[in-house]
């Protein structure tokens, strides 16, 4: 399963006719000089001399005394690498090399694959070991019990595939080697699809076969004196996903739910409402957030719309010590506290529930499978185990959700809150900083508050780039009437709690950050988000800083700080976020760009990665194995079973 990242075509010898500068290409000839020579570090220069009488160098700028022994004159050479055109002629600079006495040598009759290695493990090693696997009597027989059928590929041979795309035939296209477009290729991407969804389909089988405690929905007056209080009206998306929360909580069957929604769409009020329904029956609630900071919020939050019930709402983070954090984990275990909001601090060994019926976890992504069912295990008891709601403000695309989030329930707040204003964005070049500052001091005169976020916290010296300490005391001498702040990652927790707390209550105007401030901070009163260097961002991140503002009734502002000579990837980043405010739009795009690896986040720790597919180009092949597996997981589970283990036995995942 280790699939060779590229092929190359060693199958025969060009001369300089052919050569093309920059291409990798096979070259023979006769040595009739070697030398070292200085330019700069000593150098390696072999002349070789073609069948055509054509002199090509070979150079070597890290080389062995034994290497300067075998390449000697009068000896052949066969030698593989990127062709060189300069004023001195054409040149090779460290191929790889096969020498011998005879001018004739044994060329491969098909592609070479090449692999990806690591140091001490070299391609010829690679390869070695392949074949003997693919030749083995033990791998031949597993994997011909895997030939069946497919929808769209007919019959797919696993060990027809596996030999092909190890070793493909001449005829195939190098191309559609490459680009993984072969038939082999496309059979193989099918089959690793096929049992990934067929491993996180027996996850989710696994977990609804939990049982958790009953919440129905009748009686439950927490839930309407919040309602009442609330001061805006909820959207019908909104009531649309509690209701589908609460039907999970009424069944008896433990809930394994992912609430997505975009930036500002109100996901924690969903998530609370539903919550009451636990509330209701004296059930604890924990809510786990990934920052101090935004746990600090939520408990603000919390309280304030649990004020005039009986609900005993308490925060649980690192930062809490001694007797304080003594008398809270007593509380915790003895069930006078309802409802606690804290940290990874949650999940610690000393940290012990009462009665916990559900785990809610904002922003999932940042923490891993191990962590968030270590919370679920605190709450297990007798065969009772706490439903789990998990939030994201990071919208999933389709394919992406089909493929990595197969084992949930996906519940989508679609619309945002109606009092939202639309926040605009706006492109300003590096060149251009100045003026933004004078135009900013006149929003602070209105007694608006700004974050500007900077990439760094101190100055690099291999990075030229903003960065908060030099940003936060060029603005103390720039805007001396103004107060301004400063919070980064190297900060204590307990500092910066201050310093939020002190701008949510308006004692700091401007704001100089870190992407800290990323996740979920809440500050209505801030209308202006400037972002440095924001070519360097990916679209999520982008979404999420500036979803940091437009939280109020006040019209909002994003500026996107950005450095001239952009390379291409990154102007089409800027465009999107510029032109689209739709967090699903960008998501797709984030998808696209970049890749699954950083929109799944810690949560990749616990699931199969995939090697061959691509979600993002094989999104039909996903459909396809989506659907294939549902049917060989009713009709033949024991076959879909060791068909999964097959691929991923290997790998010692949590929930297999």
């Amino acid at each position: 399963m280790h699939i060779p990242v590229r092929y190359e075509d060693r199958t025969k010898i060009k001369t300089t006719s052919d050569f093309q500068a920059g291409e990798l290409c096979l070259i023979s000839g006769e040595i009739f000089k070697n030398e070292i020579m200085f330019r700069g570090r000593r150098n390696l220069i072999v002349h070789i001399e073609d069948i055509n009488g054509n002199k090509i160098f070979l150079r070597f700028i890290n080389f062995y005394p034994n290497q300067v022994k075998q390449l000697q004159s009068g000896k052949f050479v066969l030698a593989y690498g990127a062709i060189k055109k300069n004023l001195l002629g054409i040149e090779m600079i460290h191929p790889e090399v096969t020498v011998s006495d005879s001018p004739y040598f044994d060329l491969p009759k098909t592609y070479t694959p090449i692999y990806a290695t690591t140091a001490g493990l070299n391609q010829k090693i690679i390869q070695k070991i392949i074949n003997k696997a693919l030749n083995s009597d033990e791998v031949i027989s597993r994997l011909q019990r895997y030939v069946f059928r497919s929808k769209n590929l007919h019959e797919l041979d696993l060990l027809n595939a596996f030999i092909n795309v190890h070793k493909p035939k001449k005829s195939e296209n190098i191309l559609d080697l490459n680009n993984y477009k072969t038939t082999y290729h496309e059979s193989l991407k099918y089959a690793e699809l096929l049992a990934q969804q067929i491993f996180m389909k027996f996850s989710r089988e696994k977990n609804v076969q939990k049982l958790s405690q009953v919440f129905l929905t009748s009686s439950n007056h927490l839930k309407k004196i919040i309602e009442k209080d609330l001061p805006f009206s909820l959207t019908q998306s909104q009531i649309n996903v509690i209701e589908e929360i609460e039907k999970d909580l009424s069944i008896g069957k433990c809930m394994y739910r992912l609430l997505q929604g975009d930036v500002g769409s109100g996901k924690t009020i969903v998530a609370i409402l539903a919550a009451t329904n636990v509330l209701n029956k004296n059930y604890q609630v924990a809510f786990m957030a990934p920052t101090e900071i935004l746990a600090n919020q939520h408990f603000e939050k919390f309280k304030d719309w649990f004020s005039k019930t009986n609900v005993k709402v308490e925060l649980l983070t690192g930062n809490i010590k001694g007797n304080r954090r003594k008398i809270i984990l007593e509380e915790i275990e003895n069930g006078t506290v309802n409802l606690v909001v804290g940290t990874h601090a949650l999940f610690q060994e000393n940290v012990n529930f009462n009665n916990l019926g559900l785990c809610i976890i904002d922003e999932q992504h940042r923490f891993g499978v191990k962590q968030r069912l270590d919370l679920m295990n605190k709450g297990k008891k007798n065969q009772y185990f706490p439903h789990q709601l998990m939030m994201s403000a990071t919208p999933i695309p389709r394919t992406l959700s089909m493929s990595f989030f197969a084992d949930l329930e996906v519940s989508t707040i679609k619309e945002m809150p109606r009092n939202r204003s639309p926040i605009k964005t706006k492109l300003i070049r590096e060149s251009r900083r100045l003026e933004l500052i004078k135009v900013l001091k006149k929003e602070l005169t209105k007694q608006n508050q700004i974050y500007w976020v900077c990439p760094l916290i101190e100055e690099s010296e291999k990075l030229n780039l903003k960065n908060v300490t030099n940003t936060y005391e060029d603005f103390l001498k720039l805007l001396p009437e103004s107060e301004i702040g400063i919070i980064h990652g190297k900060m204590k927790e307990s500092e910066k709690d201050q310093v939020m707390q002190n701008f949510i209550h308006k004692k700091i105007n401007l704001l100089v950050a870190t992407t800290v401030i990323e996740v979920g901070v809440d500050v209505p009163n801030a209308s202006v988000m400037v972002i440095e260097h924001a070519e360097r961002m990916g679209l999520s991140q982008l979404h999420q800083l500036r979803g940091r503002v437009g939280r109020g009734h006040k019209e909002s502002t994003c500026i996107l700080i950005f450095k001239e000579n952009l390379s291409d990837n990154a102007k089409e980043r800027l465009q999107i976020i510029y032109e689209n405010i739709d967090g699903f739009i960008i998501a797709e795009n984030d998808l696209r760009i970049r890749g699954p690896g950083e929109m799944i986040g810690t949560r990749q720790s616990g699931i199969p990665n995939l090697k061959v597919a691509n979600l993002v180009e094989d999104a039909d092949l996903v459909e396809e194995a989506h659907h294939d597996a549902k049917i060989y997981l009713k009709e033949h589970q024991a076959f879909a079973k060791a068909y999964s283990k097959l691929w991923f036995e290997h790998k010692n995942y949590l929930r297999i």
